[in-house]
């Protein structure tokens, strides 16, 4: 199969389903926009993580219509406060501290489960008309005029644009060259998720 013209989006998590929408909603559906993602094939979403969305991102996600998915799950964050300290420290002073309103009643991040978050985009991008592939991008080649993108089923896309999203070791962005400089903080967390009776 060969589709002429298309953005291929490798990777279906917020970055992908949220750019893949924007670009739907903004060029029109002349231009296809095609998202592959192996994990797109688990409805619904197994993501057991949760992320904090900060209010820029949110207005994002209310402007492609993905919000009202999550609304009623997303639980603000009305205080932050970070410190550097042991257990064992008879005080913690405070580094950095978030708290407020970014505008009237309007809190500066909302915690949301990944999973809820995937399966709203992913509900708004079928809507739209996102052509959503369980598959991966096996490989591409670069031409004069395009890309040939061969997906991991076996089909062929003549695109006029790959975009990588496939998250921080990304496989396309190795592919191309792309280099990452990183470091090691030598710190580590526990992240808890905590149920109560009320």
């Amino acid at each position: 199969m060969s589709v002429q013209g298309s953005i291929v989006i490798g990777g279906g998590a917020f970055a992908g389903l949220a750019l893949a929408l924007a670009l739907r909603q903004g060029l029109g559906p002349e231009i296809p926009v095609i998202v592959a993602d192996p994990a797109l094939g688990t409805r619904p979403s197994r993501d057991p993580r949760a992320t904090a969305i900060v209010t820029a991102c949110r207005r994002l996600f209310e402007a492609i219509g993905a919000w009202d998915g999550v609304r009623s799950e997303a639980q603000p964050i009305l205080d932050m406060v970070v410190t550097d300290s042991r257990l064992e420290d008879a005080t913690r002073p405070v580094f950095l501290n978030f708290a407020g309103d970014v505008a009237p009643g309007e809190p500066f991040a909302h915690m949301v489960e990944n999973r809820r978050l995937i399966d709203a985009l992913v509900v708004r991008a079928e809507a739209e008309g996102v052509d959503l592939r369980a598959t991966t991008v096996a490989s591409y080649d670069a031409r004069a005029d395009g890309i040939d993108v061969t997906l991991g089923d076996g089909s062929v896309i003549a695109a006029s644009l790959l975009i990588a999203a496939d998250g921080a070791r990304s496989k396309l962005r190795e592919r191309a060259g792309i280099a990452t400089h990183g470091w090691e903080y030598d710190q580590s967390g526990i992240v808890v998720t905590v149920g109560h009776e009320r």
